[in-house]
């Protein structure tokens, strides 16, 4: 039996930037009505997800932000239950490093306000390749972080903080196992969790062996939940 539900955010459950569809936000709604705890672990902050949820109507929505590195439980302020996954010394002293050579060489550019990660938001095709120039200059640093790229950010981790790194923490706060678990998620820094839970859904995953399904949109996973 699932117990727990974990989705990715973009390009999941919504649109980059976008709402969740009315239809699908009412089949979650159903979901959690019928006993199955919903979560989301996204690349964003929690301070985001707390916002994007605020007005889905969710009784206790799970919130895992940065890849697993911050956990909170339900969207009010302060929260019931809240974490912080600290970096090693290693990791930490490679975010900060990372982060001083990007802005060296972009000083203007934007970061996303994280507690662990560092996410820059390169403007062009110009400042994608900088930053990637960037990141490769610096082997040692990298050893202790781990890189996704995005169509918008690039997300920089510490090592081993994953998004079964969050979700590993709600199973054992709940009391549940990997196989009561169920993953949905579009990209590769969703892997770790496909590999964790017990059944996992890709939306057009690029790799279909990672994923016990893979469909074409979230209307499509959703279905394929039991009612």
């Amino acid at each position: 039996m699932i117990k727990l539900i974990v989705f990715d955010l973009d390009n999941t459950l919504a649109p980059l930037g976008g709402p969740i569809a009315p239809a699908d936000l009412a089949r979650l709604q159903d979901i959690e009505n019928a006993g199955t705890r919903i979560a989301v672990c996204s690349g964003k902050p929690l301070y985001y997800l707390c916002g994007f949820f605020r007005q889905a109507s969710l009784k206790c929505p799970i919130l895992i932000g940065e890849n697993g590195a911050v956990v909170q439980t339900g969207v009010s302020l302060p929260p019931a239950d809240y974490s912080v996954v600290d970096a090693d010394t290693g990791s930490a002293h490679a975010l900060r490093s990372l982060k001083s050579a990007i802005q060296e060489a972009i000083p203007d550019l934007w970061f996303q306000p994280n507690e662990v990660m560092v996410t820059p938001f390169p403007r062009n095709d110009r400042e994608f390749d900088q930053i990637a120039d960037i990141l490769a200059s610096h082997p040692e640093e990298l050893a202790h972080v781990d890189v996704y790229r995005h169509i918008d950010s690039f997300d920089i981790s510490p090592k081993g903080i994953t998004k079964a790194s969050g979700i590993r923490h709600i199973a054992k706060m709940l009391g549940i196992t990997p196989d009561e678990i169920l993953a949905v998620g579009d990209g590769p820094n969703d892997y770790p969790m496909f590999e964790y839970a017990g059944s996992s859904i890709g939306i057009n995953i690029g790799r279909p062996e990672k994923v016990t399904w893979n469909v074409g949109s979230i209307a499509e996973a959703l279905e394929l939940i039991p009612r």
